[in-house]
């Protein structure tokens, strides 16, 4: 079912880094907390909310059959994302707005890889529907290093005529905003806008200074809502921990940044905390 998005909404911050902050083991799927640990999890969605997040994705950045093949858990994807949507559903109180998070599919499509378009498609709705037959408010397709593998993504979640966004990774550098893939700011998002997206933006990336170049260019040449969630810096791993440079301060100064360029959508990526979430919602709601 399709729903009107307020104008404004900000968004939670990180789930995977969060979790791994708080005793998940490296190289552990975030989503198997969902049957494991689910009082970890919705702590975590509650922590958000308390620190201003308006909506909180579904721990299910993974939860699709080919990333939980490769943890010999594909047999349990429907009991993944159904209790992913259940935990945030509970934390959210009906107060706050639930998107089901779907990420890469993890393995590449042709003509890079062995994956066709079209099976690409079939995985990505079987996600898909799970999320929306739990109770998603909507569908978020984020940290697309492919445009082609996006449209895919975006295209299966039309089929349920849901709302969906979609949220691309760009990285900065000589020749401006672009995801690994090569594919530009611009091209992106007008793909994706005459795809249907119901909005549009990036994500994860290199930090806040990138996002701070790459956000305005998404404003200037789309009018649909744009949604910005950067990392907090690229990570350096100490004491066999990953540390995130980039603050609740660096945040706060982002949020102003992306208010005044009229960013509709704002909320933070991996590394960034309930701290940061709290710190950027003061400004973000000023």
């Amino acid at each position: 079912m399709r729903i009107i998005l307020p104008e404004i909404l900000f968004f939670d911050g990180a789930m995977g880094t969060e979790l791994q902050r708080r005793g998940l083991p490296p190289g552990k799927p975030p989503e198997i907390l969902n049957l494991e640990n689910p009082s970890l999890v919705e702590e975590v969605h509650r922590d958000y909310i308390k620190s201003g997040a308006m909506v909180i994705e579904t721990n299910a950045f993974g939860g699709n059959r080919l990333r939980l093949k490769k943890f010999g858990l594909e047999d349990r994807i429907k009991e993944i994302n159904e209790k992913g949507v259940e935990i945030a559903l509970k934390a959210s109180e009906g107060k706050v707005l639930v998107a089901g998070s779907v990420g890469p599919l993890g393995e590449l499509i042709e003509p890079y890889g062995d994956i066709t378009p079209e099976e690409a498609e079939k995985i990505f709705s079987e996600q898909i529907k799970m999320l929306l037959d739990s109770g998603v408010n909507f569908i978020l397709i984020e940290t697309m290093i492919s445009l082609q593998e996006a449209i895919i993504g975006l295209r299966a979640a039309k089929n349920f005529d849901c709302t969906v966004g979609v949220t691309m990774s760009f990285e900065w550098g000589e020749k401006g905003g672009r995801t690994p893939f090569g594919d530009d700011v611009e091209k992106s998002i007008k793909a994706l806008e005459k795809e249907g997206a119901d909005f549009v933006g990036a994500n994860c990336g290199r930090g806040f200074e990138d996002m701070i170049k790459i956000a305005p260019i998404i404003r200037k040449i789309t009018n649909l809502p744009v949604l910005i969630q950067p990392n907090a810096g690229i990570p350096t791993y100490k004491d066999q921990k990953l540390i995130y440079p980039e603050t609740s301060e660096d945040f706060k100064r982002f949020v102003e940044e992306m208010k005044k360029i009229k960013i509709n959508f704002i909320g933070g990526c991996c590394g960034t905390t309930p701290e940061h979430i709290q710190e950027g919602f003061l400004i973000f709601n000023k």
